[in-house]
Order: C-alpha cells, then sequence, then structure tokens
C-alpha cells in the first residue's frame, strides 16, 4: 500500500498571494454578474467570512497561519474559478433569484462539473499543502 507523498514546502509569501489574488478575483467575478446591491455585498462579503471562519476554524483546531493559508486560499479560488467563463449564465441565475426569489435556479451541466473539479481538485490540493505544513 503506497502512502500520499508529501507536498513540497512553499513560502508563506507565496500563499499569501495566492489568497489575495484569489479573494480578489472571487469578489472582482461575483460582483460583475450581480444584479443588486445585496448580490453586491455578498460577493465582497464571501472572502472576509471566508477569513473569519478560517481564524475561528485555525483557533478551534490549534492550527497556524502556515496551514490555514493553503486551505483559505485554494478553497477561495475554486469558488473564483468555479465560475469563471460563466459570467453570463450566473449572471442570469442571479437575477432570476433576485427578481423571482427562487432559490432553485438550474444550473447547466458545464457549470456544474466546473464547480465540482475546481473544489475537489483545489480543495483537495488545500488540504494536502496544509497537512505538510
Amino acid at each position: 500500500m503506497s502512502s500520499i507523498p508529501s507536498a513540497p514546502e512553499l513560502p508563506s509569501v507565496l500563499w499569501w498571494v495566492v489568497a489575495i489574488a484569489a479573494s480578489i478575483g472571487f469578489a472582482t467575478l461575483y460582483q460583475s454578474v450581480a444584479t443588486n446591491r445585496a448580490q453586491r455585498i455578498m460577493a465582497i462579503a464571501g472572502p472576509l467570512v471566508g477569513i473569519v471562519a478560517a481564524v475561528l476554524f485555525g483557533a478551534a483546531y490549534e492550527l497556524h497561519l502556515g496551514q490555514l493559508l493553503p486551505m483559505y486560499g485554494c478553497t477561495v479560488a475554486a469558488m473564483w474559478l468555479a465560475g469563471v467563463g460563466h459570467s453570463k449564465e450566473l449572471r442570469e441565475m442571479w437575477r432570476i433569484s433576485a427578481e423571482e426569489g427562487n432559490g432553485n435556479v438550474r444550473i447547466s451541466p458545464l457549470l456544474t462539473l466546473q464547480f465540482t473539479a475546481s473544489l475537489l481538485i483545489l480543495c483537495g490540493l488545500g488540504i494536502w499543502f496544509a497537512a505538510s505544513a
């Protein structure tokens, strides 16, 4: 039975760059598809809520910043990359949700695939790097 190799050790400055770039990318993408003020606030609040959640998670499980940054950066990057290339569909989904209050807006199979793949791959990478930190 083979074990998973350890992730290479990357400098924390690189994880800061990933976390900041992912946060900016997330906020930019989801603000661009927002159809009202509440949605724009949610787009900005997403990464901020993630920071608070990471800090609380780290405090609860006694994790250090070297473990939290890969998990945070990869998770936010996954959420950002899940929507890249789907602005028109996301805008329509958010419009329907805002106008009709319908939370059951249909998502295309391609967006579902991209969302699932980005979450699995990038969150897996974040956990892999965090476990090695």
